[in-house]
């Protein structure tokens, strides 16, 4: 996932009215009198910004780091941020992290139980760095500088105790290619078994799956077990899509057996096209055509099932266990305009906040929308 950790819906949209061409293509169609409806969050006490972290707590959405653009074609890459609660539909500004640890676009983060760590790349001018974040306390700690320096391109992954980071580039390959900190004995460690892999200075994204990290690159695609330093690739032979498509598989959620990996070519009449894969039998599945084309920039994982815009103004959900679409005529929201918002799955709301809309100069408005799920 920002590529920033997995973001349940086990019966809440049993009763959501399917629209588009459902008989056409076998879905159930059921009803309800009021579909769920985007609700505009609070103003924030930060500036907008894309490609910020963001990772649920249990409690609130931490937002931090990113780049804003409150000044037409001026980009600042921020170290700070702010919580949301949405019980109380309440922000409240957050401490900046420590010196030298700035959120440029594509920080690495998660959610460890206790605090948020980070970690930014910052490529090409640096800084690179890291440290976590308690929210109990409103204080940071500093990380060690680590192996790794400046890069960007790269991906990461939470796997219950390190936080992995995964390729990159600097214009050149970035090396060392891989390594991983433990923010509890804040010690690093490098991943030298994939040195070896030349196709990791784009990675798309990772997904956990409980022992390894499913990691897909340009065109490659591999298992890496951490605690063992190993990978091996998984052949994309067999993956049922066009070969073209296999250069952006970017790997979305794990559903207990399964990856599921969402791959488009952005455009406003593009639509998502979704594939899975069993690490287990090592076998590749097809999906349902997804209804709707729209913005294809922002897919959200919620817990099991994968939500993506439906044209400017809904969503379509897709559900693994069933193979099955499901859209909601949701109104017009960020989540469907925008491009690299902060998004978390609070495990009955799906909530977004800002991003980058495609205006002259690319503006960060600081508008922010949830949706949930009853």
């Amino acid at each position: 996932m920002s590529r920033t950790g997995s973001v349940v819906l086990a019966g809440a949209l049993a009763a959501i009215a399917v629209w588009g061409p459902a008989a056409r293509a076998g879905w159930s169609r059921v009803t309800m009198s009021a579909p769920p409806s985007w609700r505009t969050l609070p103003k924030a006490p930060i500036a907008g910004r894309l490609d910020a972290s963001a990772v649920w707590t249990g409690r609130q959405m931490i937002v931090w780091g990113g780049v804003s653009r409150s000044v037409p074609r001026h980009a600042e890459r921020g170290s700070d941020g702010a919580t949301y609660n949405p019980a109380t539909r309440t922000w409240r500004r957050i401490a900046r992290s420590p010196a030298g640890v700035l959120g440029g676009g594509g920080s690495a983060a998660a959610w460890t139980g206790h605090e948020m760590v980070v970690w930014a790349g910052n490529s090409p001018e640096g800084p690179s760095g890291g440290a976590t974040y308690d929210p109990r306390t409103n204080k940071w700690r500093r990380l060690p500088h680590g192996p790794l320096g400046v890069r960007e391109g790269y991906a990461s992954a939470w796997t219950g105790t390190e936080l992995l980071i995964l390729g990159g580039h600097t214009g050149a390959i970035a090396t060392p290619t891989a390594a991983a900190v433990d923010p509890r004995t804040r010690s690093w460690r490098q991943l030298p078994a994939l040195n070896v892999i030349k196709n990791l200075g784009v990675v798309n994204g990772a997904a956990w799956d409980g022992h390894e990290a499913i990691v897909s690159g340009s065109g490659v695609l591999i298992a890496v077990d951490p605690n063992a330093d190993t990978f091996h690739r998984i052949s994309l032979a067999k993956a049922p899509i066009e070969p073209q498509r296999r250069l952006h598989l970017d790997p979305i959620g794990w559903t207990g057996t399964e990856v599921v990996f969402s791959t488009a070519a952005d455009g406003p009449s593009s639509s998502v096209e979704v594939v899975r894969y069993n690490p287990t039998s090592d076998r590749w599945k097809n999906s349902r055509a997804a209804p709707c084309a729209g913005s294809t920039s922002q897919v959200a994982w919620i817990g099991d099932r994968l939500v993506t815009a439906c044209r400017t103004s809904g969503l379509q959900i897709y559900t693994p266990r069933t193979d099955s679409w499901r859209t909601i005529k949701s109104g017009a929201s960020p989540f469907n305009s925008s491009q690299d918002s902060a998004i978390v799955w609070s495990g009955t709301a799906l909530i977004v906040w800002s991003g980058t809309v495609s205006k002259p100069g690319n503006p960060t408005p600081a508008n922010g929308t949830s949706i949930a799920f009853k």
